[in-house]
């Protein structure tokens, strides 16, 4: 089990929701569909499937329904009170696909990427969302709504990742990086990781130990965790993991420790409002959401 000692605060909407909920009552709950990727944001849900099909998750329906096109990648996030999450795509090729409301159908946005993020903007009115992505040589992109167009970024990066209006990155040697809005540039902050991930006022990662780590704003570095983890994942729906057994576990507030929920997952997407997903590629690409009674 993991387990964690930490001062700090996770989102409210995670807090509330653990201590009016008993563990017990919580589970994971099979959803109609198979994916690869699934990702989560305020109030979408889109996955991938082994074939490249795209799906949307309808929550009248509880089940995923199949949306024109073909994508190897979805990023969802970005939405508040005022506007809806955004959804961006990556097909085969690195081909960029944004999706379009009213069409209910993904256009393409001229660029290629091998990764792409997004989140809530809070910089100005050319960045209502924050969307970053990697090319296939690392180089840095960020979109500009105003221009529509990405604009490349200095610096070389493997990974981005973005939340509450803050972006992080990775780059070949495990280096960690954040972004700094007034300098225009990322600046690298101590430690080692494989994995990174932005909440809304947090961020965590993992190594290549699978050891698990919290950033400190106050010391400007990343604590290590007790615990196991090969991913992990964290919104405003929580902080969430899995490890090498693909047992799946969550961050207790009240107890300041992760503690295992019942299933067996191979990834999980947290979401800010629109619920957590995950995938078990061991069983068919069978998909899962975590119920809150």
């Amino acid at each position: 089990m993991l387990r964690k000692t930490l001062p700090w605060s996770v989102p409210l909407i995670l807090w509330w929701a653990m201590l009016a909920v008993p563990a017990s009552a919580q589970h994971f709950q099979q959803v109609t569909g198979t994916l690869t990727h699934v990702a989560a944001g305020r109030n979408e849900i889109f996955g991938v499937d082994g074939n490249s099909n795209i799906w949307r998750y309808s929550a009248s329906q509880k089940a995923f329904n199949q949306i024109t096109g073909s994508l190897v990648q979805v990023a969802v996030g970005g939405g508040t009170v005022s506007q809806t999450d955004d959804v961006w795509g990556i097909n085969s090729t690195g081909h960029v696909f944004r999706f379009n409301y009213g069409t209910k159908t993904f256009g393409q946005i001229r660029g290629s990427l091998t990764q792409i993020a997004v989140g809530e903007g809070t910089q100005d009115n050319c960045h209502p969302y924050e969307v970053w992505g990697i090319n296939s040589v690392q180089s840095v992109y960020r979109y500009n709504y105003c221009t529509k167009a990405f604009v490349e970024v200095s610096g070389l990066l493997t990974q981005v990742a973005t939340g509450g209006g803050d972006v992080w990155g990775l780059n070949g040697s495990s280096e960690i990086f954040r972004f700094n809005f007034a300098k225009a540039q990322f600046v690298q902050v101590t430690g080692v990781l494989t994995q990174i991930t932005v909440g809304i006022n947090d961020v965590w990662g993992v190594n290549g130990n699978a050891n698990v780590f919290r950033y400190d704003p106050s010391t400007n570095a990343f604590n290590d965790v007790t615990g196991i983890a090969t991913q992990i994942s964290a919104g405003g729906d929580g902080v969430w993991a899995v490890n090498s057994s693909n047992q799946i576990f969550r961050f207790d507030p009240s107890s300041a420790s992760f503690v295992q929920v019942s299933g067996i997952l191979t990834s999980v997407a947290a979401g800010s409002g629109a619920g957590v997903f995950g995938v078990n590629s061991t069983d068919s690409d069978t998909v899962y959401t975590f119920l809150r009674p």
